[in-house]
């Protein structure tokens, strides 16, 4: 492990970027076990236990730069909005994109890729996202509520009417060379992360199934109202968790906090991180 933003597995190089951070609001927490009800409520305003940052991730390979997710720009304040200030760190403007992987289609993940008039930010790159998630934000029904309604089915539309080159992936197709992506349904439809391999190293990327880490891992039965299925985001947390620790694989998700890459353990009834 390089740094705490910095990983490589094989020739593939794995770059965190922050885009923001965010104390999600406790009434978007299901399932608190009654002593995190009870931590939470006695200090529900800026409570570590409920910070979630919002990562996207630059992974390079050859000739390829690949982002993975967008951030959110400005659409939620003056704490987040910092991805092309990070990119720029690294060397990276956003006409050197060839490749943007969207993990999913919520707003904190492809705000930024589009500036407030609509108009296209990474002007070179390929769009790649699983065609499950397109159907549902383009041609679902919405209702005018605050999560998955019109308005985030909107800003999905106003992404993906923006880019010209949009490419459908499925489960384990590749990315890039030897990036694949991973399905993780429950979140949204097409949610989803990738896995890269070589030899005896791997690294997951496990998408938006942990939120709130000091939370989920303790009890994963803890879910968000963001998730449209929460039944099967429930599954799916639970199978990633038990995956990632039973083989000892190093991972990240798209709202880790520090550091960003660390391995996952069983402890007790839950987990935790391990470095």
């Amino acid at each position: 492990m390089e740094d705490n933003n910095k990983v490589s597995i094989g020739n593939v190089e794995i770059i965190a970027l922050q885009d923001g951070k965010l104390n999600l609001p406790i009434e978007v927490l299901k399932n608190l076990d009654e002593n995190q009800t009870k931590e939470l409520n006695s200090k529900p305003e800026e409570n570590p236990l409920t910070l979630s940052n919002i990562n996207a991730f630059l992974i390079k390979n050859g000739n390829k730069n690949l982002l993975i997710d967008a951030g959110c720009r400005d659409l939620f304040g003056a704490s987040c909005g910092f991805l092309m200030d990070k990119l720029n760190d690294n060397g990276i403007n956003a006409d050197d994109i060839t490749d943007l992987f969207f993990t999913h289609l919520h707003p904190d993940h492809v705000g930024g890729a589009i500036t407030e008039n609509g108009e296209v930010v990474f002007k070179n790159a390929t769009i790649k996202i699983s065609g499950l998630e397109i159907d549902f934000w383009r041609d679902g029904k919405f209702e005018k509520v605050d999560v998955n309604g019109e308005d985030f089915a909107n800003l999905a539309k106003s992404v993906l009417n923006a880019y010209d080159k949009i490419e459908t992936i499925k489960d384990q197709e590749a990315i890039i060379p030897d990036v694949h992506v991973m399905s993780l349904p429950g979140h949204t439809p097409g949610h989803s992360g990738f896995r890269i391999d070589n030899g005896d190293n791997s690294f997951i990327h496990l998408g938006d199934i942990l939120h709130t880490p000091r939370l989920q891992l303790e009890n994963p039965d803890v879910s968000l109202v963001f998730d449209v299925d929460m039944e099967q985001g429930l599954k799916t947390r639970k199978m990633m968790f038990d995956m990632v620790s039973k083989d000892k694989i190093l991972c990240s998700s798209g709202h880790m906090l520090e550091p960003k890459f660390c391995y996952i353990e069983k402890s007790g009834t839950g987990y935790k991180l391990s470095y």
